[in-house]
């Protein structure tokens, strides 16, 4: 695998095979520079896939940080789920009080 991969093309991780998001670095050492890392760096079973992007600053701070986006929809999604669960517990719990 190269480590000049385009940052629009996706990415396998070379240890586990999973898929790798594009990431940009925030820490001081190496603030702005893209990397990928392997979904499965964030869960229970960890590879901890990590391949650096090679691309010059400027072209890092024009990629998004797709990860972030990631989670973001799915805390909103999370979101919606608990919602709905909300209310059919409160529709169950109606049913249940019109039968009694």
């Amino acid at each position: 695998m190269s480590s000049s991969s385009s940052p629009a093309q996706t990415k396998r991780c070379q240890y586990c095979g999973a898929a790798m998001v594009l990431r940009v670095s925030k820490s001081d050492k190496n603030r702005g520079k893209p990397f990928w890392k392997c979904l499965t760096s964030y869960g229970a079973t960890s590879c901890n896939g990590f391949e650096w992007v090679d691309v010059t600053l400027a072209e890092a701070d024009q990629q998004p940080d797709t990860y972030d986006a990631t989670v973001l929809n799915m805390l909103k999604s999370i979101k919606d789920l608990v919602l709905v669960l909300l209310v059919l517990s409160i529709v169950i719990l109606f049913v249940l009080l019109m039968t009694n």
